[in-house]
Formats: structure tokens, C-alpha cells, sequence
């Protein structure tokens, strides 16, 4: 019998951790089953570039940047990179590749959580769009510290801007 009680713990130990790692606790996200590592997973495997549009679009190149990265997946397939720009206040959506560099990146920054004006010190945003709840804010800030991946951008001198078309 020592042998079944030892396969019905290690089955119940193996259900344990699978539910730890569903387990995402206070979120500003809601509905994703599982994590993904973004160094590992396409189209999100090299964010420098489009770390760089971010921070050339707030012109905050001058200064070393930090970004904590992780990945969420839903049910339904859907997918995005949650990436927490420390310096900027800012937690972001990254749906990987160019997504930021395809002239959509105002549509992520309005949808962007601003750490500083966006998170309330309540239990219930009550509706709002635009606000979360300071215990969702920090549960999807050591989500990333846990699980997600750390970046560095260097200083840098954002490339020209392109010569303007004159029409004649």
C-alpha cells in the first residue's frame, strides 16, 4: 500500500503546483490561464527595438531604463506581454514584434496604466475604465518581479526623424 499513498501525494503535490502557477492572485488583468516567457516565445523574443520607440516617444533616452516583461495568455488564444517601464511609471500592453513601431503605439500608451494617476487606494475602482485598485496594481507588479523578465535600456541617441515630403 506504501506505494499508492506514494503516487496519490505525488499526483496531489503535482495538482498543487499546477494550480500555484494558475494562480494570479490581484491582477489589472483578468481571465488569463497561463504565463509565458517572452525570451522563448515568438513574436516577442527581442523587445529592445520597441522598448526604444517607448522611450523615444517620451524622450526619456538620456537615462538607463528599467522594464520588467511577462507574458499572459486567455482561453480564448489571445495573448500580450505586460511590460512595467519602472522609470516612466507605467505598466503597458506588448502584443509582440512591431507592435509598437506600426504607428499604433499612442493607442498602447492611452490604454497604458499610469502608476502615479491611474491606481486608487480603494477595493472597487466603481466602473471606471481608467482606474485600478492599488492591491491590483501591486499583484500585477510582483507577478512580473516573479515571473517576468528584467531589462535594461542603456542611454541612446534616438535615430533622425524622417525628411519631411514637401509638396509642391
Amino acid at each position: 500500500m506504501r506505494p499508492l499513498a506514494q503516487l496519490i501525494g505525488a499526483a496531489l503535490l503535482g495538482a498543487a503546483s499546477t494550480a500555484l502557477a494558475t494562480d494570479f492572485g490581484q491582477s489589472i488583468y483578468a481571465g488569463m490561464d497561463a504565463r509565458f516567457d517572452i525570451a522563448t516565445t515568438p513574436p516577442y523574443q527581442d523587445p529592445e527595438p520597441e522598448l526604444r520607440i517607448l522611450l523615444q516617444s517620451k524622450k526619456a533616452y538620456s537615462t538607463r531604463n528599467h522594464f520588467c516583461i511577462v507574458g499572459y495568455r486567455w482561453p480564448d488564444g489571445r495573448s500580450f506581454a505586460s511590460v512595467h517601464w519602472r522609470e516612466g511609471g507605467l505598466i503597458v500592453r506588448w502584443y509582440g514584434g512591431t507592435s509598437w513601431a506600426d504607428d499604433e503605439f499612442e493607442w498602447y500608451f492611452i490604454k497604458a496604466v499610469n502608476l502615479q494617476t491611474g491606481v486608487i487606494d480603494a477595493d472597487d475602482p466603481q466602473g471606471s475604465t481608467f482606474l485600478v485598485t492599488l492591491r491590483q496594481a501591486n499583484g500585477t507588479l510582483e507577478d512580473c518581479r516573479r515571473y517576468g523578465r528584467q531589462y535594461v535600456v542603456e542611454p541612446f541617441t534616438p535615430p533622425p526623424p524622417p525628411p519631411v515630403e514637401e509638396d509642391y
